[in-house]
């Protein structure tokens, strides 16, 4: 049961409307300072195309340190070459994100011999462009493990060392078209 008359409410709706809209006037001329990424071990997997392939050069540009993840061999190696012309330190590794082990044993040789990753980029990921009836199970099956475990797998296997440093960031990319599909499946 509220107590507060509906006068009282739309001024602090009010109020906090104008505030909203003048704190978003002032940051379009005083812009907020970026986090610096230059140094940073950053790994994005699914980097071989797309997405994580745009990431990539972005992180790139930004002086990062790079672990590149993809399925396909001559995708990330592409992606670590114009990324190693853009002036960063590169290395590219050619893992099935679909399974758990190849997750784990990707992970222990980056920790190993690379160093402790920074950035994670969850950006892996396969959709089938197909309502639910004519999607074979393997491809249903393929979904859940590359769009949400291998997502769940790597950040088990990056997480710990993150928080024992007291630094780190997990970015999960999804797409919209992931969504859209699902919600054709379920219209049938």
């Amino acid at each position: 049961e509220k107590t507060m008359n509906p006068f009282v409410d739309l001024l602090l709706f009010l109020g906090t409307l104008i505030y909203s809209y003048l704190e978003a006037f002032v940051k379009l001329f005083v812009p907020v300072k970026r986090k610096s990424v230059s140094g940073e071990l950053v790994l994005i997997t699914g980097a071989g195309h797309g997405i994580g392939r745009a990431t990539a050069f972005e992180f790139a540009k930004r002086q990062s340190r790079l672990v590149l993840w993809d399925i396909n061999k001559h995708g990330v190696e592409d992606t670590a070459a114009e990324c190693e012309r853009l002036g960063a330190t590169v290395q590219a590794f050619v893992v099935d994100c679909s399974k758990r082990e190849e997750i784990y044993s990707a992970a222990e040789k980056v920790k190993k011999d690379i160093g402790d990753v920074s950035i994670l980029v969850n950006n892996a990921g396969v959709i089938t462009a197909a309502d639910l009836l004519s999607t074979q199970d393997h491809q249903i099956e393929r979904m859940f493990e590359v769009n949400i475990l291998a997502h769940m797998w790597t950040t088990r296997a990056f997480l710990p060392t993150m928080m024992n440093n007291n630094h780190g960031h997990i970015v999960t990319v999804a797409s919209a078209a992931g969504h859209l599909v699902t919600s054709f499946m379920v219209a049938y």
